[in-house]
């Protein structure tokens, strides 16, 4: 409820009142009001009292519902993402009924003709009889007047109906690529799966998007991380044109969300920005001063690299950059004061990347550089010493991590699952951790993320035995990872992250009060997104 009154000048602009509103300050104060003048907060307190002081203000009323700093995602694409927004999200899929009635949902709503795109379906989820099963007519049975085509959580498969091969030109006569394979069935014909390099037969004939389309896919993309909570997103795949979108739309006053930008080392962007220097809170929106590369990949493709090696494989995965490239990209970032982030999975990959941590600090003062260890899921007493000792910023992404524990004994050992994802043991030694949703290729609802963290149990009816069940976090530690310590990791924590004075108005009113019982997690939605003192999203 809004009620529109005079406002004095040197008054607030607006007073959010009768909310439970959680700060998350370091002495994790509940106040009841906020005033919030030119976009930052001017004051907490009490309802009477900041009516009583400052009289005659518009207000919101929260009726009592709980308030959270807005979330800041550790990694996600927003591009991507909203690219892939017209795309089904099968990530969750745990059978075909529930990708084909899916399908079957986008069908009714896309014109014939029309290509329809669905990514995320996983063989390590679908059951093993039903993998057995996937072939075009599935997909046909649900159209043969539009383009289906379907790519799994890895990117190495595709399915595709008829009409797909039809408009591909993929046929009974098609070769197979010397790096890719198309299965045909007993009679010679393709059974709508292509395997690895042939994917790019079907990639080759998808409709490119316009920058027009882009900016306008964006544009819904930032409203629906909106209607997620998310303030401020990480984003780790940027290059020069999506950072010029990002201002256009910044200068339009139509982006809802503060973006801190992680260019790619061996790209133009990094190479740009590196010459000219950082940039900082471009018009309160847009930082960019970090870089990032990947020493090694997901335990799921079998690219984490590991001290053990995997039960069903003679060799084992190569770094995607080595560790004289990650030193050289360390010793040219450190210089001009870009902070770098490295995903390192597996714990020899993790101990890899602190040897060059070791090397460059004993070369440069790395005080103060809050490097980022992105992705680290497998853990021991001798990283987490070392993280403490170069005050390393851990990031975890929850969603992985339980995945993985249901197929790391198959994969590596049983000795691994006391390893993996003890966030109560990282948050330990190193006072804090990030989370990241890695959205769009996992799973975005921070909340959900939040459950795993502090119950570190699976939703639903798996019954998976969880290892290490004391390894969780408290759900304010939970939620700070989302919010202050984010803030942290970017250098911003000044200005954002909690709910305090001097501070952005970012905050989220939740639907529900998840501190009064942690299964509300799973149901909670958010009811209005603010941004800057401004609702950017209401429900």
């Amino acid at each position: 409820m809004l009620i529109m009154q005079s406002c004095s000048e040197g008054n607030p602009d607006l007073l959010f009142v009768n909310g439970k509103i959680h700060t998350m300050d370091s002495a994790g104060t509940i106040v009841e009001a906020i005033a919030v003048k030119d976009g930052k907060i001017l004051e907490t307190g009490t309802t009477s009292g900041l009516r009583e002081k400052y009289s005659g203000i518009n207000e919101i009323d929260l009726s009592g519902k709980v308030v959270l700093p807005g979330f800041i995602d550790a990694e996600g694409s927003i591009v991507e993402y909203s690219k892939n927004l017209n795309v089904i999200s099968l990530v969750t899929a745990k059978s075909l009924d529930d990708i084909l009635e899916q399908v079957r949902e986008k069908v009714k709503d896309s014109p014939p003709g029309s290509w329809i795109a669905g990514f995320g379906w996983s063989e390590f989820v679908i059951p093993v009889e039903e993998l057995q099963k996937i072939n075009k007519t599935l997909l046909d049975s649900i159209s043969t007047e539009h383009n289906i085509y379907l790519i799994n959580l890895a990117g190495n498969t595709v399915w595709v109906n008829s009409k797909l091969l039809e408009s591909a030109g993929i046929n009974r006569d098609t070769k197979s690529p010397d790096n890719g394979i198309i299965e045909f069935d007993s009679n010679g014909d393709p059974t709508g799966l292509l395997f690895d390099g042939a994917l790019e037969l079907v990639r080759n004939k998808i409709p490119e998007l316009t920058d027009d389309q882009i900016r306008k896919f964006v544009i819904e993309g930032v409203k629906e991380l909106n209607k997620w909570g998310f303030v401020g997103i990480q984003d780790r795949t940027v290059g020069t044109g999506t950072l010029n979108l990002f201002k256009e739309l910044i200068d339009s006053n139509i982006l809802p969300i503060r973006v801190y930008a992680v260019l790619s080392a061996g790209y133009p962007a990094f190479e740009e920005y590196l010459e000219k220097g950082m940039e900082k809170n471009y018009k309160d929106r847009l930082t960019i001063r970090s870089v990032s590369l990947d020493y090694d990949g997901g335990l799921e493709f079998q690219q984490a690299i590991m001290e053990g090696k995997y039960l069903n494989e003679t060799s084992s995965p190569e770094p995607y950059n080595g560790q004289g490239e990650i030193e050289n990209v360390f010793k040219r970032a450190l210089e001009k004061n870009f902070q770098v982030r490295v995903k390192a999975v597996g714990d020899k990959a993790i101990k890899n990347v602190l040897d060059v941590i070791d090397k460059v600090s004993r070369d440069l003062n790395m005080d103060g550089s809050r490097t980022v260890i992105e992705h680290i899921e497998f853990t021991d007493e001798e990283i987490l010493k070392r993280f403490k000792e170069h005050k390393l910023i851990p990031s975890v992404r929850p969603d992985i991590g339980m995945s993985d524990m249901q197929i790391v004994s198959e994969f590596i050992g049983a000795e691994y699952l006391n390893k993996i994802a003890n966030w109560r043991s990282i948050k330990e030694s190193c006072g804090m951790f990030v989370s990241g949703t890695d959205f769009p290729f996992h799973q975005i609802n921070p909340f959900i993320q939040i459950y795993y963290l502090t119950q570190r149990k699976f939703i639903g009816e798996n019954q998976f035995n969880v290892p290490n069940t004391d390894q969780v976090v408290s759900l304010d530690d939970a939620i700070r990872s989302f919010t202050i310590w984010s803030a942290y990791s970017c250098f911003q924590e000044e200005d954002r992250g909690t709910i305090e004075k001097g501070k952005y108005a970012d905050m989220i009113v939740l639907s529900e009060d998840i501190f009064s019982d942690p299964e509300k997690l799973l149901s909670v939605k958010v009811e209005k997104t603010v941004l800057g003192g401004e609702v950017v999203f209401e429900n």
